[in-house]
């Protein structure tokens, strides 16, 4: 039962993918694995409900702080992470809530495949 990452050898090989700091590929890799995990799901369906919105887990995922937590990962390079992961076009963030002291809905994205 243990999860696993997807990362796909196009991508790997890309500039913009060489152009990311360690940290930055350490974050991308987790963020595959987190979507993956049984405790990711559980947070985003979770999450769905609480707000009445039904979420794909195929799709979109969740990284709340306590999550990256799990995986030595600190909360405030976790958010430069995600942000700069999120710049480069490697996920999207389609559901913001800082407003509401609620974890942020992101999905995976090939915009990065546009940026040179």
């Amino acid at each position: 039962n243990d999860n696993f990452g997807t990362l796909f050898d196009s991508m790997c090989q890309s500039e913009v993918y060489k152009s990311l700091t360690l940290g930055e590929k350490h974050m991308y890799t987790m963020c595959r694995v987190q979507a993956k995990s049984p405790h990711g799901r559980s947070c985003l369906y979770k999450h769905g409900e609480e707000y009445g919105r039904k979420y794909d887990v195929d799709k979109y995922f969740v990284f709340p702080a306590e999550h990256m937590a799990k995986y030595d990962i600190d909360r405030s390079n976790g958010a430069k992470w995600l942000k700069q992961l999120e710049t480069k076009g490697f996920i999207e963030r389609v559901e913001c809530n800082k407003h509401i002291k609620k974890v942020n809905v992101y999905a995976f994205s090939n915009k990065w495949q546009n940026t040179s």
